[in-house]
């Protein structure tokens, strides 16, 4: 069940993370928290960097943002030599308080307001995906308006069908691009507009993709659609193949074809898929990429402490009681992991403290919130958990791989404070996010300075 190799360990029954105890920091600071390790972080950016230069020498990546843009991780990110994308003012806002220029920025996302291409384009990002023909209408207003050409990337619906979870298909008849018959039409409009500047044609089919075939189709219907767009006397830099890397959520030697949180593929595969093609047919072509998941999900352990246990029946459709359910509940929920109620994603855990004893009893496990879906889905189909039998209020429970849309996702339901987070190295840590406050949780409210009577006026009446 646990990979015990690298930096993660078991000392003294604890489960050790860097080096560090896991359940001895929980016993020093508030739970739930994440842990960030940083050697992590660098290391996914090297195999990524190395596995598509090998393949594609003329390759740039940026971090897709989104996954975590907490402002140490995004630092962390920058100083392991990448760029980043972004989604919205906010996220570019805080990619420049990390250190980014403006030319190692894209900026995505597929409702960009006037006021965010307007700072996008007075920053000098290096590009602006463009969503749909609207959205390049917009751009180009916004770009006339400031006398300043906007370099654009058109991101293409290439029509491919992807095999994930159905909230993270972003092709194939999805919410976001250009619809591919409008291709053509929407690069000639760019091209005869003085205020744009297209570069480049974006490609995404999807998050959490297992298999090759995804990225082998579209490669080639991208690289058709290219030589038609140049055909037609547009001249384009770089092909942007997104992101959507699989990461194992699950330790199976044998996946089924329907469980994307099995992912048997390497990096290898991926950049191999995507730089063959482009190699044999426009080897001249700059490629870029925008990984999130893959740089940030296997970064982060999230640690909650169980704080209740209680025996409920389990009963037969007559309603008479066949068996015993034990229940643990953790003090993180989905206000803390959204995405395990949002999407039913699937994390591993284990009992940090007793990491040495053997997982070998059944546990339905659950989150703090008032709310009927804060459950945890089980292991190998079941609804149940693999625990050691003895487990009970006070220890302290891990979820793995939680580096990627967990603090970004954190929400204070039931008003629980968003968790903290720290970073490990070496045995040292360091806090990367304080833990919300009570006042922080009101702080955006606004009081009423005095009662509103019944049938008073509502404010701006005459």
């Amino acid at each position: 069940m646990l990979d015990l190799e690298g930096d993660i360990t078991v000392r003294d029954g604890h489960l050790a993370f860097e080096g560090v105890d896991i359940a001895e920091l929980a016993g020093r600071v508030e739970t739930p928290f994440f842990v960030y390790s940083p050697d992590r972080i660098r290391g996914n950016v090297s195999s990524l960097v190395n596995a598509f230069a090998a393949r594609h020498l003329d390759t740039e990546i940026f971090f897709a943002s989104k996954a975590c843009s907490n402002l140490w991780f995004l630092g962390e990110v920058r100083r392991a030599g990448i760029n980043v994308e972004v989604n919205s003012g906010g996220e570019l806002w805080k990619a420049r308080r990390a250190g980014f220029a403006p030319g190692q920025i894209i900026f995505n996302g597929v409702a960009k307001t006037r006021d965010e291409i307007r700072g996008a384009v007075q920053a000098g990002v290096r590009g602006l995906t463009v969503d749909s023909r609207y959205e390049l209408e917009r751009i180009a207003e916004v770009a006339g308006e400031l006398g300043r050409p906007a370099a654009v990337d058109l991101r293409i619906d290439v029509d491919v069908p992807t095999l994930t979870h159905p909230g993270l298909v972003t092709a194939h008849g999805g919410k976001f691009g250009i619809d591919v018959d409008d291709a053509l039409e929407a690069f000639a409009f760019a091209a005869a507009n003085q205020s744009l500047d297209p570069r480049g044609l974006h490609l995404h089919v999807g998050s959490q993709i297992t298999g090759v075939e995804p990225y082998r189709a579209a490669l080639q219907k991208a690289l058709d659609l290219i030589a038609a767009i140049e055909a037609a006397g547009v001249h384009l830099d770089h092909l942007n193949a997104g992101g959507g890397f699989a990461i194992p959520y699950r330790d199976r030697a044998v996946c089924e074809p329907v469980d994307y949180f099995c992912a048997p593929l390497t990096i290898d595969d991926y950049a191999e898929a995507i730089c063959a093609p482009l190699e044999r047919r426009r080897p001249g072509l700059k490629l870029l990429l925008e990984p999130g998941r893959f740089i940030a999900g296997n970064t982060a352990l999230l640690v909650t402490t169980v704080e209740n246990t209680k025996v409920k029946g389990r009963r037969d459709d007559a309603g008479r009681r066949v068996g015993d359910e034990r229940w643990l509940t953790v003090d993180a929920g989905f206000n803390t992991l959204l995405e395990h109620t949002n999407y039913r994603w699937y994390y591993r855990t284990v009992v940090a403290s007793r990491a040495d004893e053997p997982a070998d009893t059944p546990f339905r496990l659950a989150g703090p919130l008032c709310d009927g879906g804060d459950v945890f889905a089980g292991d190998d189909e079941t609804p149940y958990r693999s625990f050691p039998a003895a487990t009970a209020p006070g220890d302290v429970v891990v979820f793995f791989d939680a580096g990627a849309y967990t603090l970004e996702m954190m929400h204070p339901y039931n008003a629980r404070p968003r968790a903290a987070a720290y970073a490990v190295e070496a045995g040292a840590v360091r806090p990367i996010r304080v833990a919300d406050t009570l006042d922080d949780m009101i702080a955006a409210d606004v009081a009423p300075t005095s009662p509103v009577s019944h049938g008073a006026e509502s404010p701006g009446e005459d």
